[in-house]
């Protein structure tokens, strides 16, 4: 490409910022001499006036810094007259583009970062990805930037929300104020977000009480953070009562409190209750009436309220003209409601057509593959372990926590690495026995397709729910709901099983799954047995 631009010049021909751009790009590749060819090039756009030009300087830096030299990568940098968001996320992400990042390009984006916020610039997701590369968790941070302001702390807090590293964000939390610094409630504001992704009421509800002490606990940008966090943690009173405590709600809370029973709210409803026609009524008033735009969750909630009754052929019409035929979340959804009414063929069609638009997803090749193993055709079950394996689907894992005081304690299926597993199997066993006296019936298990080899009656026994509600019923007080997160959905048999328990132990499960949450009481779930 070098050689290609040299004949250009020679040939007469002017070269324009952008097909210089390109070739400087390329020269910080690190081919050979490829720091050669740079400073020629660099020197040839000085000759020509373009050096300054906000392209060529973009790419000059973006050069100099994966090339590794930081002094000519800043120098540039600081000649530039327009240092927007694009142009400081070019020189952080040159900074930090290797494998290993060494404590002095750390810094450096560091401080960019830095300034950025100070600027009042907006880092965007692609910033906050960048610098999560220099700092791989709170140790490292503080190790090579001692003297952190309070917008620097927010800056990397907000980094690790919006990244999904929830825990990361809260143990640098909990550093901040082992420093001694005074949060304000933008990163209060974060942490709740933090605390709610995490479905942790309990630290939840410690920042809460902290923000209060310091006096920023009524400040409307905190308790919609915190009417989301209860939300989303299970507990419906509480974010009601922080909505009735407010003093200045705006849009964003009105919007809060009311979501469960507006739009996909009402459509859900409809679902649940059989409510085919009540519901299509209500989605075409949104269109017509309202003039809103309905996106591919209101659809999919279409798709729900068809299948679930019984509708599958009008459910894949609809999919099919509803403008997101190409977004596996519809197809999704029919699926859910073909397994219901054991509608084999069709699911059968429809989990290939969710494999085909999400190769990379594992959930619809295990769902084809219970399909086969439920009908008792072992070679296609086969075949769909060994596709998965040549195309490097790994199955994810489930994983079940609790959160208790300040700890969390996770299990996995067959988990017996907690200080307690012995007690935990053994209560478990307990109120197994019990509650097959009233009837309860273990569903038939399935080979797994990621544990063929497993004795699969005893992985279901195990399933990782189990062993977190049983944890729960162990350490909690008697009159405490035990809360459990899952990040699978919670299967048939363990949904039975809670119900079970919610009657025998007069407890209140809370089990929050991929889908949604289960409130058992007295033997019922708030889901009427249909997720």
């Amino acid at each position: 490409m070098v050689k290609l631009v040299g004949k250009m010049h020679r040939s007469g021909l002017k070269l324009n910022t952008y097909a210089l751009g390109s070739v400087l790009k390329a020269c910080g590749t690190n081919y050979k001499d490829s720091n050669q060819h740079g400073n020629a090039l660099h020197a040839f756009s000085v000759k020509l006036g373009l050096d300054l030009d906000d392209v060529v300087a973009t790419a000059l830096l973006d050069m100099y810094a994966k090339t590794g030299d930081l002094v000519d990568a800043i120098q540039i940098f600081k000649l530039m007259s327009d240092q927007s968001v694009f142009i400081y996320n070019a020189t952080i992400s040159g900074f930090l583009h290797g494998k290993t990042i060494s404590d002095e390009y750390a810094n450096e984006a560091f401080d960019l970062f830095s300034k950025m916020q100070k600027k009042g610039m907006k880092p965007s997701k692609f910033t906050f990805s960048s610098m999560l590369k220099a700092f791989e968790d709170g140790a490292k941070c503080f190790a090579v930037t001692p003297k952190l302001d309070i917008v620097s702390w927010t800056s990397i807090i907000s980094g690790y929300v919006q990244n999904g590293h929830f825990g990361s964000a809260l143990a640098l939390f909990y550093e901040l104020l082992s420093f001694g610094m005074k949060p304000d409630e933008f990163i209060i504001s974060s942490m709740l977000g933090a605390c709610s992704n995490l479905a942790s009421p309990r630290s939840g509800q410690q920042i809460q009480g902290y923000a209060i002490k310091i006096g920023i606990g009524k400040f409307t940008m905190i308790q919609n953070s915190q009417i989301c966090m209860y939300a989303k943690s299970g507990d419906i009173d509480s974010s009601h009562l922080t909505f009735e405590e407010m003093e200045n709600p705006d849009v964003v809370s009105w919007v809060m409190e009311l979501h469960p029973t507006t739009l996909r709210g009402v459509l859900t409803a409809c679902s649940h209750g059989g409510l085919v026609k009540v519901g299509l009524r209500f989605f075409e008033s949104m269109k017509k009436d309202y003039c809103m735009a309905v996106n591919v969750r209101h659809c999919a909630c279409i798709v729900d309220l068809l299948g679930r009754a019984g509708k599958s052929a009008d459910a894949e019409n609809f999919i099919l003209n509803s403008g997101f035929e190409e977004d596996p979340v519809m197809w999704r959804a029919l699926l859910s409601t073909c397994r219901v009414y054991k509608d084999t063929v069709t699911e059968k069609r429809v989990a290939e057509r969710v494999i085909e638009l999400e190769p990379q997803g594992s959930a619809s090749y295990v769902l084809l593959y219970n399909i086969y193993n439920d009908a008792g055709i072992n070679l296609p079950a086969t075949k769909i372990r060994e596709l998965m394996k040549d195309r490097g689907v790994k199955k994810e894992p489930g994983l079940s926590w609790i959160e208790l005081g300040n700890e969390v304690h996770c299990f996995v299926v067959g988990d017996q690495s907690h200080p307690m597993s012995q007690v935990i199997y053994a209560r478990l066993e307990e109120m197994m026995k019990t509650i097959e006296k009233l009837g309860y019936i273990e569903e038939r298990p399935i080979s797994s397709i990621s544990e063929p080899k497993l004795n699969a009656s005893t992985v279901m026994n195990y399933h990782s729910e189990k062993l977190a509600v049983t944890y729960g019923i162990l350490n909690l007080p008697a009159s405490a709901p035990v809360r459990v997160m899952k990040n699978l959905r919670v299967c048939q048999d363990c949904h039975t099983m809670m119900k079970f328990l919610s009657r025998v132990e007069k407890r209140e499960i809370i089990l929050r799954d991929s889908i949604r949450f289960h409130h058992f009481r007295e033997g019922t779930c708030s889901c009427g047995d249909y997720w």
